[in-house]
């Protein structure tokens, strides 16, 4: 046996053993055929795509469970709208670009240079372009380029949010804290979608397509309601957002009402969700899934007291707040769907 063929063996000893039995052999001899003369060692391409494979084969087989698990369409659904999300953000982000560019006072005027100036405002484009890009990627079916890249930008952002966590007081901590929230578990739940379900567009089948529109004008409606041009409009009567930041008072007193304004949104597009995803299995555990990212944001809106918790640093109060949200949402799940059962198991005792 040659150090080439040892070390693929090793690579493919990351795959469950049935695969190995079955497909094994054949995947060997295929890596072996198209290695280059005196190759010793696997390419990196190749090693990672062995890795990807046998990660993506786990992954699924541990959601499918049994036969029947609803959990492979939970997951594609979850994708989907976790990704409608992001994209909703990205909108966000554009509605506000233009806005930043026209009413952003000079550097000098805000004692700082330039470029802290430009990244301040515009420092998180490079983010919702790249997920912008996996979204495309993901609708052409394209699911295993989607799935590299979605895994590339969430290690970044994971490294940045621990970067914004842990080195708070450096130069740039605060751009990766702006990705330590809701960002950061949407996108984890789109990649997890992309990496163990059947993906994000099966997902939309799944959900059919009048409710495919309604998550769209919920997502876009979410997105608008958190830009400043719309804050200081239907709040001000213009678009003069210096004259309003020079006031604190009255800036203080518009901003709770927004708030409050943004909380009536979002609950109602969680009534709204909830009220499209229960009526099935899979839909029902993908609001659960959904409760991981939601969590964040209720306590980000006051909805969830701030308090429970404030001993948390940024990322690590982010996994708290999704795994609590989480929890609450399948005791939900099995308290409706036993409830369900044992009226079921009723009916048929009744009926015999």
């Amino acid at each position: 046996m040659s150090a080439l063929e040892r070390r693929y063996r090793r690579l493919l000893a990351c795959y469950p053993a049935e695969h190995r039995a079955a497909h094994g052999e054949e995947m060997l001899d295929v890596l072996l055929s198209a290695a280059r003369p005196g190759q010793t060692r696997p390419a990196v391409a190749d090693a990672a795509d062995l890795l990807y494979g046998a990660a993506r084969i786990r992954l699924r087989r541990l959601g499918a469970g049994g036969k029947a698990s609803p959990w492979p369409g939970a997951f594609a659904i979850t994708g989907f709208l976790a990704i409608y999300l992001l994209l909703a953000e990205g909108l966000r982000f554009m509605v506000n670009a233009p806005y930043w560019v026209v009413v952003l006072p000079g550097p000098g005027d805000m004692g700082q240079p330039l470029r802290r100036t430009i990244a301040l405002h515009f420092g998180t484009a490079p983010y919702w372009l790249a997920w912008a890009v996996i979204a495309v990627l993901a609708w052409r079916g394209r699911r295993r380029a989607a799935a590299i890249g979605a895994c590339a930008v969430i290690g970044a952002q994971f490294v940045l949010a621990l970067y914004g966590t842990f080195a708070y007081d450096l130069p740039w901590a605060w751009l990766g804290l702006s990705l330590a929230g809701s960002p950061l578990a949407l996108a984890l739940l789109a990649t997890a979608s992309l990496l163990v379900s059947p993906g994000p567009v099966h997902g939309a089948r799944l959900l059919g397509h009048t409710y495919v529109l309604g998550a769209g004008a919920v997502a876009a409606v979410l997105g608008v309601f958190s830009t400043t041009p719309l804050f200081t409009l239907l709040l001000q009567g213009d678009l003069d957002f210096r004259s309003l930041s020079a006031e604190p008072s009255r800036l203080h007193t518009l901003s709770a009402t927004w708030n409050l304004l943004q909380t009536g949104i979002v609950l109602t597009a969680v009534v709204l969700t909830t009220a499209a995803l229960v009526r099935t299995a899979q839909g029902r555990r993908a609001w659960a899934l959904l409760a991981i990212a939601v969590g964040p944001l209720l306590v980000r809106l006051g909805i969830v007291p701030d308090r429970l918790f404030s001993g948390f640093d940024a990322v690590f109060r982010l996994v708290a707040e999704g795994a609590i949200g989480f929890a609450l949402a399948m005791l939900c799940v099995w308290g409706v769907e036993f409830s369900y059962r044992t009226r079921t198991r009723q009916h048929e005792g009744t009926s015999v």
